[in-house]
């Protein structure tokens, strides 16, 4: 690791405004500096920088951090390079290691890699350069699969000799326990290994960074009973769910945008690269990860799903926009190849010109979803036709913009055949009534049961400040997000642990716990700081991951009321009924079942705890 005083000297010596500057044509409005984001496009400026605690902050990307957070993400360099950029930018003599961040691997998964790396030359060599490995050339010939894609995939072919593998890695040194945990091998009675993969055309598995961490085999032909795809099997190297196919070779071909494709399988990859599109990448099976979504979210700013367009594929495209969701800082959408083709299909009958012109014909995810949910739906009967159009209609009132509402609004009248009037009428009962304003007294006191507004927004002009030209300089507002009442409450009482230190001390004498795992861990790590004598908030995101970097950088940009013991107070009473509020929603859930189900009894039942709760609560 970094020496502590060593990142310390670095950060004190920069100040951000001036690195960031180089880059952001920066503006003075109210305590921050703003611009146009670097991240991601825009044409009103959301992007600020709070001179004073040395943090950056998009209101509309979520991005923020330190200086270092800041060229980590732009130039997609490890924290090590980060800080040895500044330095270099502040003239401070420092000597850093930036190799230092990557955590020490075991001896023996580095032993591991070695020997993948070795089996992967061969299988590739045996595909090649043998007559062994001509029917699986000839297959991927057949595939239109060039000679230099196969080299630039490290494609290579396991030979159906089951001891092959086994009598080759013996004789290159390799040991019974290390072929054993390679996961290339299968156990056998008697302690005996058998080769896992036997002919199959062999796709190496990579890591971020390149190296081989398993195998995909693909069986030659059709066999009943036998897996069209074999993937090793969960190694202390592979691990499905975080492994993503192409991955490091489509981060060394990232374009500015950071715009990556999701495609359904290998071969979807493979083929978009030999029609051009070098972004590609494919989960590790149909469904998309947790794991996978969090890789996708650091390293691109967009993602674009490409599966197949048949009934199967929009299903699992759905499925991933509904696990996309989660991304914190992902834009996302979908292509929808016609005709149900798969994109091996559509660049065989079209072309690989026609094929990247359909990538830019993207759906939005409110967009897809009105057309998926026509799916199957018979628009001759009223009844489907009704639930059809009030599930379209409750994804359009998630969206908060007028324009892209009208667009939608025009899809829906075209898709059902409901006047559009109609349809928009409808909508107005569909949305989310605003919250009330918050009270003057208690900022606190004012909020209902239900969702709240996002951070106040004091400091904020409605008339911009003129530029030195004279002209009105117009700054994109904070974007609104509907956060619960309980998690608004934790918010609050994190800014005011970061800006307040006897809000920080109280805390820590009360030992409040917050609901959300983000905030305590976060709150905790503050404790922790403060114990050891630090107090400053641009250091203290140095040490933070990007989520709650990004967290601290997005409460700190925003101004909120001044903390007094009153505000404390109601603050910690909201956080108490969180409980109370969670299963207030689980019996309400229970209730509305009861109710579709003609349920009487339960109806009864749920309808005196769920008052019951209500009591209590507001209590």
């Amino acid at each position: 690791m970094i020496p502590e005083a060593t990142i310390d000297q670095v950060q004190n010596a920069v100040n951000i405004v001036d690195y960031v500057g180089q880059f952001v044509q920066l503006k003075k409005h109210g305590q921050n500096m703003f611009g146009l984001c670097p991240f991601h496009d825009e044409n009103t400026p959301s992007f600020s920088v709070n001179e004073e605690k040395q943090i950056f902050h998009c209101f509309s990307c979520g991005r923020g951090g330190s200086v270092f957070k800041f060229v980590m993400d732009l130039d997609g360099v490890s924290f090590p390079e980060a800080v040895a950029k500044v330095a270099e930018f502040g003239h401070v003599d420092v000597q850093i290691n930036t190799t230092v961040n990557q955590p020490r691997e075991s001896a023996t998964a580095t032993r591991q890699k070695e020997i993948l790396a070795q089996v992967q030359k061969l299988f590739n060599h045996l595909l090649v350069n043998t007559a062994q490995g001509e029917p699986a050339l000839d297959y991927l010939h057949g595939r239109q699969m060039t000679d230099e894609t196969i080299e630039h995939f490290g494609i290579g072919f396991a030979p159906s000799d089951d001891q092959m593998l086994r009598k080759y890695l013996t004789k290159e040194g390799v040991s019974y326990e290390e072929q054993r945990a390679s996961g290339l091998f299968v156990d056998r009675d008697g302690g005996e290994l058998a080769t896992r993969f036997t002919n199959r055309v062999m796709f190496p598995l990579r890591n971020e960074r390149g190296q081989t961490i398993g195998f995909s085999g693909r069986v030659l032909g059709k066999q009943d009973g036998v897996a069209k795809y074999l993937n090793s099997p969960e190694t202390e190297l592979f691990n499905k769910r975080d492994t993503l196919f192409n991955l490091d070779q489509a981060k060394a071909a990232i374009n500015p945008d950071k715009r990556f494709y999701l495609f359904e399988g290998f071969m979807d990859v493979i083929t978009a690269y030999e029609a051009g599109v070098q972004t590609g990448i494919a989960s590790m099976g149909t469904s998309l990860t947790r794991e996978q979504i969090g890789i996708i979210d650091r390293v691109a700013n967009e993602v674009v799903i490409s599966y197949d367009g048949d009934m199967p594929g929009q299903k699992a495209a759905d499925r991933a926009l509904g696990m996309l969701q989660n991304a914190r800082d992902l834009r996302y959408s979908v292509c929808l190849l016609p005709d149900g083709m798969d994109p091996d299909e559509f660049i065989k009958n079209r072309g690989a010109d026609a094929f990247k012109q359909q990538l830019q014909h993207v759906l939005t995810p409110i967009a897809f979803r009105i057309m998926f949910l026509a799916n199957g739906v018979d628009m001759t009967n009223d009844h489907d036709k009704i639930a059809y159009v009030d599930a379209a209609l409750a994804e359009i009132a998630r969206e908060t913009e007028a324009v892209p509402r009208s667009l939608y609004l025009d899809q829906l009248a075209e898709r059902s055949g409901v006047p559009r009037d109609a349809l928009s009428q409808q909508l107005a009962s569909t949305q989310v009534a605003p919250a009330p304003a918050l009270g003057a007294d208690n900022p606190f006191g004012a909020w209902d049961d239900n969702d709240m507004p996002p951070e106040p927004t004091g400091g904020w002009s409605d008339v911009p400040p003129a530029d030195p030209a004279g002209q009105p300089q117009t700054f994109a507002k904070p974007q609104t997000v509907r956060i619960s009442r309980f998690e608004k409450a934790e918010r609050a009482l994190l800014y005011y642990m970061l800006t307040d230190s006897e809000t920080a001390n109280l805390m820590g004498a009360e030992a409040v716990r917050f609901p959300h795992d983000l905030y305590q861990t976060i709150a905790q790590q503050w404790q922790d700081y403060r114990a050891d004598g630090h107090d400053d908030i641009s250091g203290f995101t140095t040490r933070l991951s990007d989520e709650e970097g990004q967290t601290v950088a997005a409460l700190l940009s925003t101004p909120w009321p001044p903390v007094n013991d009153e505000t404390t107070d109601g603050l910690l009473k909201v956080l108490g009924g969180s409980d109370l509020r969670q299963q207030l929603g689980t019996v309400k859930e229970q209730l509305q079942q009861a109710q579709r189900l003609g349920d009487q009894e339960g109806q009864t039942r749920l309808a005196n705890q769920y008052f019951e709760l209500m009591r209590q609560l507001k209590a």
